[in-house]
């Protein structure tokens, strides 16, 4: 299992996916300076690993690994929207990473098990709810 090129295929996926008023530009990564200021609604991105199993004891089986992709949403606090371009926002988000999809990054296949959405807080000047999708990868050692 490679973190990078599981941590690339989720990124590609969300950055390739169709979500009205978002571009790359919008997206806060992990390590990279970000600006809001001017945004009206942006995402923030983190890859999360959580564990890795191995299936077998042989140098040539495979370890299952999983973890969170939380992708985060914000907009601005106590708008006039309230939180509906925020919401229409999830639904892009979680139509793009459905259960039992997957995606691929230089030969990383990473599937999807699940995504759940909370119920959002206030940060600073910005509403925030955050989606947490679940996945599943298996690679060779």
């Amino acid at each position: 299992m490679s973190y990078y090129d599981t941590k690339q295929a989720l990124i590609t996926q969300l950055v390739g996916a169709s979500i009205t008023g978002i571009t790359s530009a919008d997206i806060a990564f992990e390590n990279k300076d970000f600006d809001p200021g001017g945004k009206s609604i942006w995402l923030s991105c983190y890859f999360i690993p959580a564990t890795s199993e191995m299936l077998g004891k042989t140098p040539i089986s495979s370890n299952e690994d999983r973890g969170i992709f939380q992708v985060s949403v914000f907009v601005a606090l106590n708008n006039n929207d309230y939180d509906n371009a925020q919401l229409q926002t999830v639904d892009s988000v979680l139509s793009s990473f459905q259960y039992n999809s997957s995606t691929v990054y230089n030969g990383q296949k990473v599937s999807i098990l699940s995504a759940t959405v909370n119920n959002g807080t206030e940060n600073e000047s910005w509403f925030k709810r955050d989606i947490s999708i679940n996945y599943l990868t298996f690679s060779t050692r």
